[in-house]
């Protein structure tokens, strides 16, 4: 299970706010995160959390998804799903969010 990011000793507050397509997630959905720790990314949706996206896991540069604390992806093989950019992954987020993963 990852380790949510707010409990990993970064500062309190966020100094990356990345606005995410309206026409895709909806009103008031972004990307939060650190400077200090450029990896990781919260996923926030009307300004509360609702998951994260993290990259470099396992030595890749790709991004994945995080939700309920559990790496989405095929259940199948048990991976996690790779994506290339924190929007691509912010959006499987938000997929799992709307479907109530």
């Amino acid at each position: 299970m990852p380790r949510e990011p707010r409990r990993r000793g970064l500062p309190e507050s966020m100094d990356i706010h990345i606005p995410l397509a309206q026409t895709v997630f909806g009103d008031r959905w972004a990307l939060a995160g650190w400077t200090v720790q450029p990896n990781v990314l919260l996923v926030l949706g009307a300004g509360q959390q609702v998951g994260w996206v993290e990259r470099g896991l396992g030595g890749l540069q790709d991004w994945v998804a995080v939700y309920e604390g559990y790496f989405l992806g095929d259940a199948a093989t048990q991976e996690a799903a790779l994506h290339a950019t924190p929007q691509e992954a912010a959006r499987t987020v938000h997929q799992a969010h709307l479907e109530g993963f």
